[in-house]
């Protein structure tokens, strides 16, 4: 494997758990942890990922899908992967229980596991999600889930990855015809809950004309409203190319792991 390969596998993602994995030159980075260590080391390893590997786990908001109580056992300590939470976040993950040694806090960019890491803030609820890009060299991947909106920038901050992981929630169709409470709906579909299929597709679109990507993994399907089968004939219809590059994430067992391949050029406004 090259020293600066940059490898992705959504280890699962949905509203029962959610957590990528991103292999770098010296480790493996956990983005969120939203499954149990148990869980979390048994999909790794059904996909050649060493448990071992991992240098860390950052955190893209405190909700309870994205951080699971049972890492409280596992993280910290003097030689334990760290936790990296978003100094806003930090109040609400020490409110969780989380020791305040086990924590580090970041905003902007870090280095972890040889890779080199960008964030961008989203509008999710009231705290507000994280979207992240990790580079290795000139290979670049990019991972957004919990969004609200595409807000100013986001679109930016992603073009020059060359493996995007993005968020597909929900059909707009299925949302409201779900049965679910008004106050849900609302939420999910107002600008501070989820994207839609379409918002994702056009997402996607603009990040790909910038910079053709070859990987694409969508993420966080709501199992109750939405449907692989509609999202695949929705970017086979509208971006057949996109379409033969992507993949639907599964709540319940890993994605293919996704390798990032060097560009010739991939900056972007964030990179310097």
């Amino acid at each position: 494997m090259p020293e600066d390969a940059l490898t992705v596998c959504v280890l699962g993602s949905g509203s029962s758990g959610n957590c990528t994995a991103i292999a770098g030159p010296s480790g493996i980075v956990l983005i969120d942890c939203g499954f149990s260590p148990r869980e979390t080391r048994r999909r790794m390893e059904s996909v050649g990922l060493a448990p071992a590997d991992v240098r860390a786990v950052v955190l893209t908001h405190p909700d309870g899908d994205h951080l699971h109580d049972g890492w409280k056992r596992t993280l910290g300590g003097l030689t334990g992967p760290r936790l990296l939470v978003r100094a806003r976040h930090a109040p609400a993950v020490l409110a969780m229980g989380w020791h305040r040694s086990w924590i580090d806090e970041y905003d902007g960019a870090f280095t972890l596991a040889g890779i080199a890491w960008d964030s961008f803030p989203m509008p999710h609820d009231d705290l507000g999600s994280t979207a992240l890009r990790a580079r290795v060299g000139t290979r670049v991947a990019a991972h957004a889930t919990d969004c609200g909106r595409e807000t100013r920038g986001l679109a930016e901050f992603l073009a020059g990855a060359d493996v995007l992981c993005l968020e597909s929630n929900y059909d707009p169709a299925m949302q409201l015809a779900s049965g679910r409470p008004q106050r849900l709906q609302d939420r999910i579909m107002g600008g501070n809950g989820h994207l839609s299929n379409e918002q994702a597709l056009a997402i996607a679109t603009r990040v790909h004309r910038s910079h053709p990507l070859s990987s694409v993994v969508l993420v966080h399907l709501s199992r109750q409203c939405n449907c692989p089968r509609l999202v695949g004939r929705l970017w086979a219809g509208a971006e057949p190319t996109l379409h033969a590059r992507m993949q639907v994430s599964a709540q319940d067992r890993p994605s293919s792991p996704v390798h990032a391949v060097p560009r010739a050029e991939h900056a972007t406004l964030f990179d310097g």
